[in-house]
């Protein structure tokens, strides 16, 4: 479990790139995925379209990461991470430079310290218990983001294992003046691993959230965001099965959703495998309920270490408060369906690491 969660620490929950390190000790690494995407029900009179889009599980970045040893056991590292779009070749995250990561840390006995834009711990932990890692695309990884927050600005994070157990803490410094509270996070998280099992939890707390939550609560009702969960995962032969839930909060905008999901990623062949996610949500907000149901379901072929191509499958339906919410028109991402019940994709995909 160290050397997973420090990897999702450092890269997210997406494919570890493979890398080329410099004379210098930099090691420049990224990761190219590129999609066909074919979907139902992309605006309110049910159209469907067709696009070239980034890829399903990963988003495409560019990264450059080093370390120094310190001596003694200790070192310190860094990792900057930018994201972009494959199909037009922008800036992702805003447009900002290194909008995926920006960290550096030190690492040693004492454990894992690391300062700067990063994933959340709710992220790290949650995406864990979900096959499909709350994934690239949307619809498929709604959760990502909108409940535990993905990447937090001003943040620092810190992981100790103690045997088979890793305790890690977070904290966000809203750095509003006047107020150490407001837009603040702080997060605990409590993982156990011993040969095939790992089984986690995590709690995290987020003040003065508006946009995060799908761009739904406006600025007027700015709320604390409460979020646990847990889950946990059992590796086979040639399976591993995932099962976890998520529970998230927030106040002053009354939204609460209750979220079970399984999953399995199953290797065929040595060079074929096949991943299955299935998500339901309970979604309760202003006396009103909601449901929905999320599935997916991908075929992957690798070429080589480096390369992979895949299908995908995903299906959406929504019922009650949950299509208001998802069509609501500040709704932020590409999930939207537009006072629609559902919706099919599917994708062709091709993926490059280096």
């Amino acid at each position: 479990m160290r050397k997973s969660l420090y990897a999702l620490l450092a890269l997210g929950a997406g494919s570890l790139p493979a890398a080329a390190q410099t004379n210098s000790g930099i090691t420049l690494y990224g990761l190219i995925d590129t999609t066909i995407r074919y979907s139902t029900n992309e605006d309110a009179a049910g159209h469907s379209r067709t696009q070239m889009t980034d890829g399903v599980l990963t988003g495409s970045r560019w990264g450059l990461r080093g370390t120094e040893e310190l001596g003694g056991g200790n070192k310190a590292w860094y990792i900057l991470e930018s994201g972009f779009s494959p199909d037009t070749g922008t800036s992702q995250q805003g447009g900002r430079l290194f909008g995926r990561t920006a960290v550096i840390g030190l690492d040693g006995d004492y454990g894992k310290l690391a300062l700067g834009r990063q994933y959340t711990l709710a992220h790290e932990v949650l995406s864990s218990y979900e096959s499909m890692a709350f994934a690239n695309n949307s619809i498929v990884g709604y959760q990502g983001g909108n409940y535990t927050g993905l990447r937090y600005d001003n943040t620092i994070k810190y992981i100790k294992s103690f045997g088979p157990v890793q305790a890690s803490a977070a904290y966000t410094f809203g750095e509003v003046p006047g107020s150490i509270k407001n837009s603040s996070a702080a997060a605990g998280a409590l993982v156990y691993s011993n040969g095939p099992l790992e089984v986690g939890t995590v709690y995290q707390q987020t003040q003065n959230v508006s946009s995060a939550f799908f761009g739904a609560v406006p600025v007027a009702q700015a709320s604390k965001q409460t979020v646990w969960g847990l889950g946990g995962t059992w590796k086979a032969a040639r399976a591993q099965y995932y099962l976890g839930y998520t529970n998230n909060r927030l106040d002053v905008a009354d939204y609460r959703n209750n979220v079970g999901y399984v999953g399995t990623r199953y290797t065929l062949t040595d060079a074929l495998a096949f991943i299955g996610t299935f998500q339901y949500d309970w979604l309760r907000h202003a006396g009103q309920s909601g449901k929905r149901l999320t599935t997916a379901g991908m075929l992957d072929y690798s070429f080589s270490k480096r390369t992979d191509v895949y299908l995908e499958v995903d299906y959406t339906h929504l019922q009650g408060a949950w299509i208001a919410l998802n069509s609501a028109p500040a709704f932020n991402n590409s999930g939207n369906t537009y006072g629609n019940g559902t919706r099919l994709g599917v994708v062709a995909g091709v993926r490059h690491k280096f």
